[in-house]
């Protein structure tokens, strides 16, 4: 019988010891609680340190203890501790998933691990692909690492879930552009110029997005703004310069041009893409040294820069050519004298002209010998570029709208073997540059000098 008891009397105390514990350690713990949210961190820990030391894997206590660290900056420990409570059999008992998850996330960030960081929202988007945090921060995170793509994708996600998300109207405008996908670029980019802040980043985007758009008013306006900012400056010059290249306004190009030039670091792709683009404007005004004076710099150092060498050939031979300098130092409205007289002598009367752009022009024409054929529509193009098939091509649909039977092409440069072959089944003659030079020679030679070269 007193056994029986003894036994009654040890069952109840361990129950009581079990209840206690079950009842103290909790207790503990929210107290402890209390004080880390009053912020007596210090109170807090000796606490956690003392449930610990009775019930070593206690998981709520654990949990508070990487809080703890976490809200101390102690930020390398309390990573540990977050893993270390994963490694806890029963943690799912305390404490979810997406807590632990949520907190490494947060402290890879703030060490600046962008991969781990990245690692915890697929982790916390495997549990919910629409946690709105996670498609945030993981965005973010993709962004910080220049990973557009993906930035792109959970950006986009996270304000679809919440469109209020104005940190993520920059990130995303700059990952779409980066993406080609400017409808949406041009969309958050604008969203993100009602944020404060310095904008200068924004106006570059949007610029170069009008740009693209050949929206020059607007795209120049925004690159002005941009080009304050240091880090734009010379990109933005460079784009103001090819702006004012396509509107065909080469002297305010050129302005824009030298001046960003001055700023560049030699040899680099960036000084090599300025002097390229400046060639060539000096080339459209005519300027043919100039012109030459930047290729031969590409030239000596990348030489395989685009088609540096073979421009720098070409005017070259134009250089040592007199006749044919003509053509290159001169507006080709200055030089419709010469050009008239080049086809005169190949006994055709020209009707009409038109010009086509600074360096090409078009002319209809009837052969004297022939008077009752039908006209010739005739096309002049300086240029040191091959003549492609492509051109050809579009010289014929123009010859069928100007109702003419034939055509001839006559040019400063050379024809490729594809486009004197697609010529020959278009009734299409064609002269290159060793015709306009023969030509010249003989004007020089009939009249002595020729007027205007």
């Amino acid at each position: 019988m007193q056994y029986i008891l003894f036994t009654f009397i040890i069952i109840i105390a361990v129950i009581a010891i079990v209840i206690f514990k079950s009842v103290h350690l909790p207790g503990l713990v929210k107290k402890a609680e209390e004080y880390m949210d009053n912020g007596e961190y210090g109170k807090a820990s000796e606490i956690v340190r003392k449930v610990l030391d009775k019930k070593r894997d206690y998981v709520p206590a654990r949990f508070l203890k990487a809080k703890l660290l976490k809200q101390q900056t102690q930020y390398l420990m309390a990573i540990s501790e977050f893993n270390g409570i994963l490694s806890i059999p029963d943690y799912k008992k305390f404490v979810t998933d997406l807590d632990i998850h949520y907190n490494l996330a947060e402290l890879y960030n703030s060490t600046n691990n962008w991969s781990k960081e990245i690692d915890e929202y697929k982790i916390i988007l495997t549990f919910n692909p629409d946690d709105l945090n996670g498609n945030h921060r993981i965005g973010h995170a993709f962004y910080m690492r220049k990973n557009y793509k993906k930035a792109r994708e959970y950006l986009l996600k996270a304000v679809t879930l919440d469109p209020g998300l104005s940190d993520c109207y920059r990130p995303l405008g700059i990952s779409c552009y980066k993406t080609s996908d400017y409808e949406h670029a041009e969309e958050y980019l604008i969203k993100s110029m009602e944020l404060p802040g310095d904008r200068s980043e924004i106006y570059f985007y949007l610029g170069s997005i009008f740009k693209m758009k050949k929206d020059y008013d607007n795209a120049a306006a925004m690159l002005e703004k941009a080009r304050s900012n240091r880090e734009y400056f010379t990109k933005s010059l460079y784009l103001l310069g090819n702006i004012f290249y396509e509107k065909g306004i080469f002297k305010t190009a050129i302005e824009y041009l030298e001046e960003g030039l001055n700023h560049l670091k030699e040899k680099s792709d960036e000084e090599y893409e300025y002097r390229y683009l400046l060639a060539e404007c000096f080339e459209l005004e005519n300027r043919i040294k100039e012109a030459v004076y930047h290729w031969e710099k590409i030239n000596a150092g990348n030489p395989n820069f685009r088609s540096t060498g073979l421009k720098l050939k070409s005017y070259k031979d134009i250089m040592r050519n007199t006749n044919l300098m003509t053509f290159f130092t001169s507006p080709l409205d200055d030089l419709q004298h010469i050009i008239v007289e080049v086809i005169s002598g190949m006994n055709y009367n020209i009707v009409s002209k038109k010009k086509i752009n600074p360096n090409e022009y078009q002319y209809k024409a009837y052969n004297i010998k022939r008077i009752n054929d039908p006209p010739v529509l005739i096309q002049f193009s300086r240029t040191t570029k091959e003549i492609t098939e492509g051109q050809i091509v579009e010289f014929q649909k123009e010859i069928a709208r100007e109702k003419c039977k034939s055509g001839m092409y006559i040019t400063t440069s050379r024809f490729s073997l594809k486009a004197k072959s697609s010529s020959a089944n278009r009734m299409i003659e064609l002269y290159d540059s060793d015709f306009v030079i023969r030509s010249l020679e003989k004007i020089k030679s009939r009249k002595g000098v020729i007027n205007g070269i």
